[in-house]
């Protein structure tokens, strides 16, 4: 299985480094260091014990100073006192841990023989310089001995002796049982740093999960670490950054998506602005070349005879009646686009407009034959530009004539929503596409592309359009049965008593 170099397993290593240089550390102190040391503490603890024994002793408190010869020997200790003549080197031992009081020389032969081979070395007499005079060696005239030696009195001396092999086996056993606790440690404290750095790292894992699925514009997964420490304060971060980060990239996208929008309609626009130059430049064409063709024709024609020359005459005046009514028409969407006619709101009857363009188009609808249906309420009172309306409703209710079928029907119908008056015009005939319903609006579009049977320039619903933003109203167009209906909406009257919906 691979390694993986994880926060976790790097912390759980660090610290097991750790524990295992200690345990060598102390191994190795343990065999250079300890024996000295322990040396040294047993030497200062002789040293203790020399004071306090020739203090009883010279206090003259026979107890106190046999309970503390006791004291010191049942530490391993052998004390012996004695008198010398440092000149002679003839004395006495008057105490002898190891005294033998069965054989013909009560003292131990070793003991006698130390303290001839200390006078010989003048040992005695360094006491003079020193309080103490001490042996360490391991090939001394003691033997594998620490001994110290000390003044009571001037000729009375106090000698204590303990085996340095006790010492080596006491250093030896600390090690040994040093070692193992340490290895136990070691294994113990590997199983809980594995699982505390487990647990100590988890949170971290799952704050770089939830990083991983931010960084893959996935915003669905909160960091839920509740802790008051750095590592609940960075989950607090993630959590606020994925947030401002995902409102970010929503209105982004919303930007992005505007933008392809507004492409996609500057794409249209271009494309019917190029069109808009091949059909004025048609429109303008075919009345022109009539109006050129009969010019000429009358200047050439010299028998002409009066009724011929008024048929002329009629269509090149009724060719140039139409280019003036389309510059007209251009002109008048120029000025309503670019804000030079300004509105002249006041309160009117939109009844009094219906029933006048009725009216006034009753010739176009009777040579269709075209029904005309009327739901309409007797107080519609309207609060717009009168002059303006009139120009949306008169080309809605031409645009409806010219695309009603022969024998169709017209329906214009008021209803009163929301405070608003809705006008709606109905003309039976074919439904339109969808494309050019989202278009049907717009300048020069024509969803019949046979525009020269029916007159039209497409400039009549986007002159609507232009009204009815001035007004900043509602209005549209929808595929009902059996035909195609406009609407458009006015605010009502304040002075509009009475609404009734037909």
């Amino acid at each position: 299985m691979k390694f993986k170099y994880s926060l976790k397993n790097k912390l759980f290593l660090v610290i097991l480094c750790v524990l295992i240089f200690n345990i060598v550390l102390s191994l190795i102190l343990g065999t250079t260091m300890f024996d000295k040391l322990y040396t040294y503490d047993k030497i200062n603890n002789i040293k203790s014990g020399v004071d306090n024994i020739s203090s009883n002793y010279l206090n003259g408190d026979l107890n106190k100073t046999i309970e503390e010869i006791i004291n010191y020997e049942v530490q391993n200790m052998t004390i012996c006192i004695f008198s010398m003549n440092t000149t002679t080197g003839a004395g006495n031992i008057e105490y002898y841990s190891r005294q033998r009081y069965f054989t013909l020389n009560p003292f131990d032969n070793k003991v006698l023989y130390l303290l001839r081979r200390l006078f010989l070395e003048n040992a005695f007499d360094e006491l003079t310089k020193n309080n103490y005079y001490i042996i360490n060696d391991e090939d001394n005239v003691s033997g594998n001995n620490i001994t110290v030696i000390s003044n009571i009195t001037a000729d009375k001396y106090i000698l204590i002796q303990t085996p340095k092999k006790f010492i080596e086996d006491i250093s030896y056993s600390a090690i040994k049982y040093s070692m193992i606790i340490s290895i136990f440690t070691l294994l113990i404290g590997a199983i809980i740093i594995y699982f505390v750095a487990d647990r100590a790292t988890k949170p971290i894992r799952k704050i770089q999960i939830i990083a991983d699925k931010i960084s893959s514009l996935d915003f669905s997964n909160r960091c839920d670490i509740l802790s008051n420490d750095e590592i609940g304060l960075l989950s607090t971060s993630i959590n606020n950054m994925s947030e401002k980060l995902q409102d970010f990239i929503s209105q982004l996208m919303i930007a992005n998506k505007k933008l392809k929008d507004d492409l996609i309609k500057q794409e249209k626009a271009d494309k019917m602005t190029k069109q808009l130059f091949v059909n004025v430049s048609h429109d303008f064409k075919t009345p022109l070349t009539l109006i050129m063709s009969y010019s000429e024709a009358l200047l050439d024609m010299k028998n002409i005879d009066e009724k011929t020359k008024k048929d002329y005459l009629k269509i090149i005046i009724d060719e140039g009646n139409k280019m003036s009514k389309f510059v007209q028409e251009l002109l008048k969407l120029s000025q309503l686009e670019s804000g030079i006619i300004k509105l002249e709101k006041s309160n009117f009857s939109i009844n009094e407009i219906i029933n006048d363009t009725i009216i006034n188009n009753s010739i176009l609808t009777k040579e269709k034959n075209i029904i005309i249906e009327k739901y309409i309420s007797n107080n519609d009172i309207v609060y717009a530009d009168y002059y303006r309306i009139e120009q949306v409703f008169q080309n809605l209710y031409e645009n409806a004539i010219k695309y009603a079928s022969y024998n169709g029907i017209i329906r214009v119908s008021t209803i009163n929503r929301n405070n608003h008056c809705i006008i709606k015009i109905y003309n039976s005939g074919n439904s339109i596409s969808k494309e050019d319903l989202e278009n049907i609006f717009i300048s020069f579009y024509k969803a019949d592309k046979s525009r020269k049977n029916l007159g039209s320039y497409g400039l009549g619903l986007a002159i609507v359009k232009a009204i009815m933003d001035m007004h900043n109203e509602k209005y549209g167009v929808q595929n009902v049965d059996n035909g195609v209906e406009f609407w458009f909406e006015l605010e009502n009257s304040e002075i509009n008593l009475e609404l009734e919906d037909y």
